[in-house]
C-alpha cells in the first residue's frame, strides 16, 4: 500500500494527490503521457495532482492502472481514498476482517463507501415499515488553485477550430490588444496544451474566440464570456487570460475564488 504521509496523524487529500504526482513522476510519466493512455483530460490530471480536493476515484484508478501498477497497488489506492471519502485515514475502517482488493479496477461505477444506506424492516400490526436512512451531504470549500489548459484557437465558419496564427499571452489588466496598450506580461506567450495554475477569477472585457460577423456564430466551437483567470507563470509572475482561450474542460470558473 502507498505509504500515508499524515497530518497530526491524519491522512489528507492534499497529501494524497501529492503522491499520486511522485508516483506519476516516478514513472516519468508526464501529464500529456497520463491523459493519452488513461482518456482523462490533462486537466482533470493536473488537478489531481496539484489538489487541493480529492480527485474522483475513477480518474486515480484509470490512470494508476494505465501506467503500468498492478491490481493489488490500485485496490491500495483505492482503500486510501475512500478511507479520505469517508473523513477517516485508516482504511482498515471499511472492512474489520481486514482491507480487500477491487476486482474490477477500471470500473467507473462509484462504490457506496461514502455512507451506506441502512434498511431496518420491522413487522408492525401486520404491516412491514422500512427505515432508510442515507448520508449528510458535506459542503465543498472553493479551491485554492488549479491546473488548466489553454486553447489558443479561433473558431472558424461553420465548424473549423484552429490554431491562432498569434500566440496567446498573459496580461496585467483582463482586456485584449495589452501588447499595444501597454498592458502585456512579456515573455509568457502560450500556445494550445500549455499547463498553467489558476489561483482566482475576475470579470473583466467581454471575449469572443470568432469574429461576430462570421458564420462561427453557429460553430460549436465557439466560446464568450468575460470572466478571466489569473494564471501564475514559472518564474513567480502572473497574469490574466480569457477564458475563451483555454480548453472547455478549464472553463466554468472551477471553483475557485474571485481575485481580490
Amino acid at each position: 500500500m502507498p505509504e500515508i504521509p499524515t497530518d497530526q496523524g491524519r491522512d489528507t487529500p492534499q497529501a494524497f494527490c501529492a503522491d499520486f504526482a511522485a508516483t506519476l513522476s516516478s514513472r516519468s510519466v508526464s501529464v500529456r503521457d497520463a491523459a493519452e493512455r488513461s482518456g482523462w483530460s490533462k486537466s482533470a490530471i493536473g488537478n489531481a495532482r496539484t489538489g487541493p480536493r480529492l480527485p474522483r476515484r475513477e480518474l486515480v484508478v484509470d490512470v494508476l492502472s494505465a501506467i503500468g501498477l498492478t491490481e493489488a497497488e490500485v485496490g491500495d489506492w483505492t482503500l486510501r481514498h475512500a478511507a479520505l471519502t469517508m473523513g477517516t485515514a485508516d482504511p482498515a475502517v471499511l472492512d474489520p476482517a481486514g482491507p480487500t482488493r477491487p476486482t474490477r479496477p477500471r470500473d467507473r461505477t462509484l462504490p457506496l463507501v461514502a455512507g451506506l444506506a441502512a434498511l431496518v424492516g420491522a413487522v408492525v400490526a401486520g404491516a412491514v415499515v422500512f427505515v432508510v436512512t442515507r448520508p449528510v451531504p458535506v459542503p465543498v470549500a472553493p479551491v485554492a488553485a488549479a491546473v488548466v489548459t489553454v486553447q489558443n484557437k479561433v473558431a472558424l465558419g461553420e465548424s473549423e477550430l484552429v490554431e491562432d496564427a498569434s500566440p496567446a499571452y498573459l496580461s496585467s489588466r483582463p482586456e485584449p490588444f495589452c501588447g499595444r496598450n501597454g498592458c502585456k506580461v512579456d515573455g509568457t506567450e502560450v500556445v494550445s496544451g500549455a499547463l498553467l495554475p489558476a489561483t482566482c477569477t475576475v470579470t473583466g472585457a467581454d471575449m469572443w474566440n470568432y469574429n461576430l460577423d462570421s458564420p462561427a456564430g453557429q460553430n460549436p466551437g465557439r466560446a464568450h464570456s468575460a470572466r478571466w483567470y489569473r494564471l501564475s507563470w514559472p518564474d513567480g509572475r502572473s497574469g490574466f487570460l480569457s477564458e475563451v482561450y483555454l480548453d472547455p474542460a478549464s472553463r466554468g470558473g472551477l471553483g475557485l475564488p474571485t481575485c481580490a
